[in-house]
């Protein structure tokens, strides 16, 4: 075996780590908005029912400003009724009187019926409160771990770019340039095992004057289809 190889596949080990923590750290802020999105269905049941809250409230009150415009009328009709002295004329105020009367009594029934969906839709707006605040806090504890886990991912890189940034000291140059080149490229490992006649990293035969120079290690070798540092398992 080439003497290069033992130190290269140490670096590989810790390269593939810090690669691999560094695809962790980029995904933690797609998992806070899918955290965050958990709360979008919450957030729009509350709006849905404070909003019909609001409605309804509004519809009290119009109802409450008929009633009161109807009773001032009715006090007028009083009044000028009160006031005749004609016989057709107090019984036509009379009927004018009792219509506005009944309209009110329809309009005060008609806010009861208003008041008790009033009363149901705090209800539905305080149950949908509940449970937002229930996903809230799921939802806060989840971030809270996620900014815990980014926080310990980088400190882990840190260990482990100081600990690569050690063992490629003693590789030489060209041969440190070379592999990092090749792990770039392929993305997964630069140095790989030749086994059963086969490249470790895309799996195609090895011709004979490849394993004749693994087998005379003199210089590093590699694979003639996709250009990984082989190395023969001893």
């Amino acid at each position: 075996m080439h003497p290069a190889i033992p130190k290269l596949l140490q670096l590989q080990e810790r390269d593939q780590r810090i690669r691999q923590l560094q695809k962790d750290l980029k995904d933690v802020p797609n998992q806070q908005t899918r955290a965050k999105m958990q709360l979008a269905g919450d957030q729009a049941a509350v709006e849905a029912a404070s909003q019909h809250v609001k409605e309804v409230e509004v519809k009290i009150k119009s109802i409450q400003l008929d009633v009161q415009t109807r009773q001032t009328t009715i006090k007028r009709l009083q009044d000028q009724q009160f006031e005749t002295r004609k016989n057709d004329e107090f019984t036509a105020l009379g009927h004018e009187i009792k219509r506005y009367q009944e309209d009110v009594t329809k309009l005060e029934d008609g806010e009861i019926e208003q008041m008790e969906l009033l009363e149901g839709s705090k209800a539905k707006l305080k149950e949908a409160q509940a449970k937002l605040g229930e996903t809230q806090k799921r939802v806060n504890e989840e971030l809270k771990i996620l900014e815990e886990r980014a926080e310990t991912i980088k400190k882990r890189l840190e260990e482990l770019n100081a600990e690569r940034k050690e063992l490629s000291a003693p590789i030489e140059e060209d041969t440190l340039d070379l592999y990092t080149r090749i792990f770039h490229k392929k993305g997964d490992a630069a140095v790989v095992p030749m086994e059963n006649a086969q490249c470790g990293g895309c799996h195609m035969k090895v011709v004979v004057g490849v394993i004749q120079s693994l087998k005379q290690s003199e210089s590093l070798t590699h694979c003639e289809s996709c250009g990984r540092i082989l190395y023969m398992v001893e």
